[in-house]
């Protein structure tokens, strides 16, 4: 994985992100189990950067939340 350094904040973040309004779908909501494992694969790859735009659907910023705490 490649990464970058924020001039801001100083921190490192992979060049590419992962955006959450791409998991896995249950219902109306978010399939919390399958979003867990799509989140821990993409870390394993060294992604860093999680797209979690309050518009997306599902909310998805508790799932990684939830998810990343994990």
């Amino acid at each position: 994985m490649q990464y970058r350094i924020d001039p801001k904040s100083g921190n490192r973040l992979s060049v590419l992100g992962y955006g959450c309004m791409r998991f896995t779908k249950k219902g109306m909501g978010i399939d919390q189990a399958k979003a867990e494992k799509e989140m821990a694969y993409a870390i394993e790859q060294g992604v860093n950067y999680f797209d979690t735009a309050y518009i997306y659907p599902g909310s998805c910023l508790l799932y990684t939340s939830d998810a990343a705490d994990e």
